[in-house]
Parts: C-alpha cells; structure tokens; sequence
C-alpha cells in the first residue's frame, strides 16, 4: 500500500494551439506552465466528473505535471505561491508537494480497497475496511471528497475502458468489471467519458487518455493531455 501523494511526474511541449480534452481519472494535478517570454505560472487541476476542454497554451510552452494521488488533500494556496518561486527546480516542487499535500491513513486504506475491487458497492467497501456505511462517508466528506459512491463507479468504468484495448467482445468487457449488462456499461461510459464503449474501441486517442496514471491505472509517466 504506497503512502506518498505524488502517483505520477509527466512533461509536455505544446506544438499546436486550442484545447484539450481531459477525462476524469480521478486525480488533481499540480502543474507548472513555462511559457517563453513570461514569468512561470502554476495551478492545481480540478476534480473532474464528465468531459471536458481545457484552455490551450500558446505553442512552445512547456508543462510540467504532477500527478497526486486521488484522495489527496491539497493546501493549494502555500503551494502555489511557493512553486512558482522554483519553477526550474522539481527537487523543490517534490519537496514542497510533501509538505503541502498529505493522504490520512483511512483515505489510503480506503482507496486501496476501491482499487483492488471497484466493481463493490459502497456498503461492501465498508465493510472490507470494517467501517460501518455512515462513517466511510464521514471519512470521505472530512476530506473533502465525493462520496464513496463517485470513486467506485469511477474505478469501474476506468478499468472496463483498459478492457478496451484488447480483443474482447463488449459484452465480456462489461461482465467482468461487474456491469449489469452491456447497456448499463454504455451509460456509464457516456456520464463518464462522453461516449459509447464502441467509438471509444475505435477512438485511439480517447483510449490513449484512459490509459494514463490515475484512479485504478497504475503510472505511467506518460501525458497528452494538459488538463
């Protein structure tokens, strides 16, 4: 079970302008924005619930991205204006991103189980961790997080799309990431990643965004997306 909060580093130069897609997986990212002839900027991501497009850089920025667990408590404003003082120096923004994020040890336990078995329902998640239903929740709201409820179907509907990428039929994806049926994955593919399990199948660079670090998908070190 890792304790850090940093799940993943990842960099990108933009070439080309206008926006970006970004699917939830489940995380907030801090990112420095290196813009040539500007001062250094940076900003902490949103938790994202559905698709959306991000406001594109000017080509030749450069990113750096941080990828932090999901759970994550981040004191934002320290960050901020702290990481903007070492924009060339990622030992610094390691260094900071410990002091000013942390994961208390229920949020850790809790996601461990999400992870390890996201097709359960919250009731069953309580009781993996010996909790009962109502102080799962209270852990998750005094961390500021959607309920357990939002991470489940997440983790679900994130592992189903990795299923993608092989030769199974969708009717076999849905069952083993513990869908009802094949309809009941579609729509939950449509809430979460604005479209259908089949033009995802054949959308390389959708199933390339999923395939990224983040909830129930182990690190990459890999980013296209600039959130």
């Amino acid at each position: 079970m890792t304790t850090t909060t940093l799940l993943d580093v990842w960099r990108h130069t933009v070439t080309a302008t206008g926006p970006d897609l970004v699917l939830p997986d489940g995380c907030r990212d801090l990112i420095v924005v290196c813009v040539p002839g500007s001062a250094p900027t940076a900003f902490v991501s949103e938790l994202h619930s559905a698709p959306v497009l991000a406001t594109g850089f000017p080509p030749g920025t450069r990113l750096t991205g941080y990828r932090l667990a999901p759970g994550t408590r981040i004191e934002a404003g320290p960050l901020l204006s702290r990481v903007v003082h070492t924009a060339e120096d990622p030992g610094s923004h390691l260094s900071l991103i410990e002091e000013h994020c942390s994961r208390d040890a229920g949020i850790i336990e809790a996601f461990a189980g999400i992870e390890a078995a996201p097709v359960t329902t919250a009731a069953d998640l309580a009781r993996r961790l010996s909790l009962t239903p109502r102080t799962l929740q209270r852990l998750f709201s005094a961390n500021r997080l959607p309920a357990p409820g939002f991470w489940l179907r997440l983790a679900r509907a994130r592992r189903a799309a990795l299923g993608l990428r092989g030769g199974a039929c969708l009717a076999e994806i849905a069952a083993d990431a513990g869908y009802a049926d094949q309809a009941h994955m579609t729509r939950a593919f449509r809430n979460w990643f604005g479209a259908t399990p089949a033009r995802l199948k054949s959308d390389p660079y959708r199933l390339s965004l999923l395939a990224q670090s983040g909830l129930a998908v182990p690190a990459t070190g890999e980013q296209i997306s600039t959130r």
